[in-house]
């Protein structure tokens, strides 16, 4: 489940949710609910707002030693290369 950070401008607080994809947040007290925090004086139907930040993308050619590159581009059958490519 991914999670996103939100953003309420009523209060400043910035919190972080773990979200399923189709799921959807708008307003501090579902956010709260979701949470399971206290509303506190922040009004229940302030907007809140997701932040994206920077994030990781894996890369098969990228996870370290011991990960052999395979080509099966030509003949269908596997051709392990070292992890430089030769």
């Amino acid at each position: 489940m991914p999670s996103f950070d939100f953003h309420c401008a009523a209060n400043g607080e910035t919190i972080e949710v773990m979200l399923k994809m189709h799921e959807t947040i708008a307003t501090w007290g579902e956010l709260c609910a979701k949470k399971a925090l206290p509303l506190g004086p922040t009004p229940v139907d302030s907007p809140i707002e997701k932040i994206f930040k920077k994030s990781w993308v894996m890369d098969k050619k990228n996870m370290g030693s011991g990960h052999a590159v395979v080509d099966m581009s030509f003949t269908g059958q596997s051709r392990c290369y070292t992890n430089n490519g030769k």
